[in-house]
């Protein structure tokens, strides 16, 4: 069973933001092999989605407000347990998370382009071309306010 909790920067514990820095870390730099300041200023105006189960931190993601929509990312679910469904989980807290804070703004994330497919699942419609974003090919992908 996943425990979620939700964060501001400033409520974010000791071992709170060292597991989210570890995995982001491991997963956007490390994994991908993405050479780029992973920790950035938005972390400190983001709310932080927090997923643990037995006590290790297996999902996360970010949610923020830009101009005049919202939007979140740094979007990840552990490897070990990827393929289980976690991530259609999380995406549920993000939403959840975006009705309760953001109610009435459009969402528009810039997704990795292999997750296309997935956030289409949600109903998030790609806009745009392809272009990259820290070497990484992403695209625009809207959906209308919850």
């Amino acid at each position: 069973m996943i425990e979620w909790r939700v964060r501001t920067f400033n409520s974010l514990t000791p071992a709170e933001f060292y597991d989210v820095a570890f995995e982001r870390i491991r997963t956007f730099v490390i994994a991908q092999q993405r050479i780029y300041q992973e920790i950035d200023k938005t972390d400190k105006v983001a709310k932080h989605i927090l997923g643990y189960q037995d006590g290790r931190l297996v999902a996360y993601a970010r949610v923020f407000t830009e101009q005049e929509h919202v939007t979140f990312g740094r979007v990840l679910t552990i490897p070990e347990l990827r393929g289980q469904g976690l991530g259609r989980q999380l995406v549920a807290q993000i939403e959840a998370e975006i009705h309760t804070e953001f109610a009435g703004l459009p969402i528009s994330i810039e997704a990795q382009i292999d997750k296309q497919q997935f956030y289409e699942k949600f109903g998030y419609e790609a806009a745009g071309d392809v272009f990259l974003f820290n070497s990484t090919p992403h695209i625009q992908m809207n959906k209308a306010a919850l």
